[in-house]
């Protein structure tokens, strides 16, 4: 048995396939403006220029540079950098093939101008995807000439004395529009632009500065999000997440996530089960730990995400349940009504609602948010977490057991769930619950409603000696009975009926 070595090198005909994408003008133009961000010096702040004028793109920074090394390594296909130069933690590239990508989808012809801070010189080179695609296979077919020279005015650096700039002509799309790059770079941004960061875009009516994105949503709805989960506490997410003022039916709700302080999901709905009784949720959540697809336009779906994705589902059970109660029969226009959506959904994640949110009045008041850091994790809009650790969201998510499902004709099967949390120091009750009603138009096989059973294990009550199996009983059977009569509308006797019947099946076994 032989064995042959073979040369593995890439037509160069590559170059003009990897431009063939789905991305849109503005997201191409927003990877350009990801290396820019990952070319910082120190803690200094990234100033940003796309220049649309001329039929051409020039996106332009003012960071580190490259030096002739790097850059021979950088428009390498699939190099890895990281082997090459420093780069700092929350890097979004590492392989170049995002810029070669991007470029390639905007044009026909890209160059780079370069200036490293270390070096008073200036490194340019240029690829003309048309020659590439004539060239034989080989190594020798990915040659490029690096020029360099001092430092010029003519060059689209100008006087800056450090930094990048991105050249790209024989545009493929001639009429890209500067709202929808200033809109995307806004959104895609948000983190860096709210640090002191700029982005500004360039064309024949004059210069515009990119600014954070922002929502409307219904006030005292808007819930910070700081989980800390999984094996050694090896995820964090933070964010915010609250309800519209409007229902959707137009996709544009769910969960922007950012890594980095760049938008890599858009509109991420897995989280809950998305249907126009949802479509209120909106939200945004920065997770680092998760890797990126190469051009940066969604997350990998790795084991961590199918794990990140578990534990949401459980966090979100609150707001989803806020969200179809807010969108049933008209309560949107309904000021008591909401008031107490409103109060329920901060009972569930232990806040209060300041006053100056209060939803009361002819109309339900609008919030605004100005943006969070990083997709956002800090403003609260004025509230105050009550519980601390013991009483999170996060404890409680890990205190979720099963309970026995209630199957009920014409109602389909009622998942149940029991979980033990500490209750806010105003709470009467020993124990309650959240049912989160099935969509009347899915298929009738497929109708699963929820039950959410929760016990307050501060309450006095549970100061006598109670068995655990016992409070599980006493807290669902409870639970159970005031949804068929308050939600379901069961006459009392029918609904006491189902009740014991339930409790005979969870303690002696009985069968259905």
């Amino acid at each position: 048995m032989g064995k042959r070595v073979v040369k593995n090198y890439p037509s160069p005909r590559l170059m003009e396939t990897i431009g063939a994408t789905n991305q849109k003008p503005a997201e191409a133009i927003g990877e350009l403006v990801a290396n820019s961000f990952d070319a910082r010096i120190d803690n200094e702040k990234i100033k940003i220029v796309v220049d649309m004028r001329d039929q051409k793109i020039v996106v332009i920074d003012n960071g580190k540079g490259m030096t002739s090394d790097i850059l021979e390594k950088a428009v390498c296909i699939g190099e890895d950098m990281s082997r090459y130069m420093e780069r700092g933690e929350g890097a979004k590239g590492h392989f170049g093939m995002g810029f070669k990508t991007s470029c390639s989808t905007l044009g026909r012809y890209y160059e780079i101008y370069t200036r490293p801070d270390s070096e008073d010189r200036e490194y340019h080179v240029g690829f003309d995807i048309g020659d590439y695609s004539n060239r034989p296979s080989g190594s020798d077919a990915w040659d490029i000439e690096i020029e360099d020279d001092a430092p010029s005015d003519n060059s689209p650096l100008k006087n800056i004395k450090h930094g990048t700039a991105f050249v790209i002509s024989k545009l493929k799309d001639k009429n890209i529009i500067v709202s929808a790059v200033l809109n995307y770079l806004g959104e895609a941004f948000k983190g860096h632009l709210q640090t002191g960061d700029s982005i500004f875009v360039v064309d024949s009516a004059g210069t515009f500065e990119a600014t954070p994105k922002t929502y409307t949503f219904i006030k005292g709805t808007k819930i910070e999000i700081d989980e800390v989960f999984g094996p050694n506490d090896k995820y964090h997410v933070t964010g915010w997440v609250a309800l519209d003022e409007q229902l959707h039916n137009d996709g544009l709700y769910g969960f922007n996530i950012y890594r980095f302080g760049q938008l890599v999901e858009k509109w991420e709905k897995s989280w809950f089960k998305a249907h126009l009784m949802t479509s209120r949720i909106i939200g945004e959540v920065n997770m680092d730990f998760l890797d990126a697809t190469f051009y940066k336009q969604g997350v990998q779906q790795s084991e961590d995400w199918q794990l990140v994705a578990e534990h949401m589902k459980e966090y979100l059970r609150g707001i989803v349940t806020a969200s179809r109660n807010v969108s049933k029969q008209g309560n949107i226009n309904k000021p008591a009504v909401l008031k107490k959506i409103v109060e329920d959904l901060n009972h569930f994640y232990n806040t209060e609602v300041p006053e100056s949110e209060s939803t009361s009045g002819d109309e339900p008041e609008g919030g605004n948010d100005s943006g969070q850091e990083n997709g956002g994790n800090n403003d609260t809009q004025g509230k105050k977490k009550k519980g601390g650790e013991e009483g999170s969201v996060n404890e409680k998510i890990k205190a979720v057991v099963k309970e026995q499902a209630l199957v009920l004709e014409n109602e389909g099967i009622i998942d149940i769930t029991y979980l033990e949390k500490d209750g806010r120091s105003d709470n009467k009750a020993p124990f309650d619950y959240i049912f989160d009603e099935a969509d009347a138009d899915e298929e009738e096989e497929d109708i699963h409603s929820e039950l959410q059973v929760i016990m307050f294990k501060n309450h006095p009550l549970w100061s006598k000696k109670v068995d655990d199996e016992v409070k599980k009983i006493l807290a669902t059977s409870d639970a159970i009975y005031r949804m068929l009569v308050e939600k379901l509308d069961f006459e009392t006797s029918e609904a006491l009926k189902i009740r014991n019947e339930w409790v005979g099946r969870r303690t002696f076994g009985e069968s259905e």
